[in-house]
């Protein structure tokens, strides 16, 4: 798919455009100070459709502090909160331009992991298994409060998850489950506080004989049923 094959939301164009995935982009209305996140083509739209159930689910259920706010349908996409200071994965190395909002960010590092081992508890409360999380798929807004986001491809009330995570992410026994999120979450964990993904440097088959083949998993695997 080229530049000219996009069809971007109405009043929005390429030069709009703050983040894009394999199935989906997101452009950031300014006016607003919000984000609208749509399919690249029709044959994504079940990503979005799935997303658009779960945010409702959420407000359903009382919302969060810890979800990105959502705005309701904009034409095929949704509108949402726009996390000022992007992904963790992105703002941890963004460079010395933001050295001091980063350091405010790093004394703050053990509320961030509160925040979102909060905001996983209610999402699983809410029937929702996120499916992919990781340090790309959680947002800082501006006062560096952690919002877990990217729903387009988990599951709502046990429906089959629409992605795979990476290999360092993956729960080696399951993905459909609330132990396969917290073991992300151990693994987003590690890549913050070393600065590297688990595994670096492997690739998904090698990772996957590892934890296959690593007698301490049981164990792992153990303390993520209490």
């Amino acid at each position: 798919m080229t530049h000219d094959d996009i069809q971007y939301p109405s009043g929005f164009g390429l030069q709009d455009v703050i983040s894009y995935g394999s199935t989906g982009l997101v452009v950031l209305d300014a006016a607003s100070d919000t984000v609208i996140k749509k399919p690249l083509d029709q044959a994504y739209s079940r990503y979005l459709d799935i997303e658009r159930k779960i945010y409702e689910r959420f407000i359903e259920k009382g919302g969060h502090a810890g979800i990105l706010s959502y705005h309701g349908v904009f034409e095929n996409g949704i509108r949402l909160e726009h996390a000022s200071n992007y992904d963790l994965k992105s703002f941890d190395g963004r460079g010395q331009q933001l050295e001091q909002r980063r350091l405010r960010w790093i004394v703050q590092i053990a509320e961030t992991f509160v925040q979102i081992a909060e905001t996983l508890d209610f999402i699983h409360s809410s029937g929702v298994i996120h499916g992919d999380l990781s340090s790309a798929n959680v947002f800082l807004d501006a006062d560096l409060n952690a919002k877990v986001a990217d729903f387009a491809g988990s599951s709502l009330d046990e429906s089959p998850l629409l992605i795979e995570s990476s290999a360092s992410y993956q729960c080696p026994e399951t993905h459909l489950s609330v132990k396969g999120d917290l073991f992300a979450f151990g693994s987003l964990v590690y890549e913050i506080v070393t600065g590297r993904e688990p595994y670096a440097g492997r690739d998904g088959d090698e990772i996957r004989h590892l934890n296959a083949g690593t007698e301490h998993m049981a164990d792992v695997m153990s303390c993520l049923e209490n």
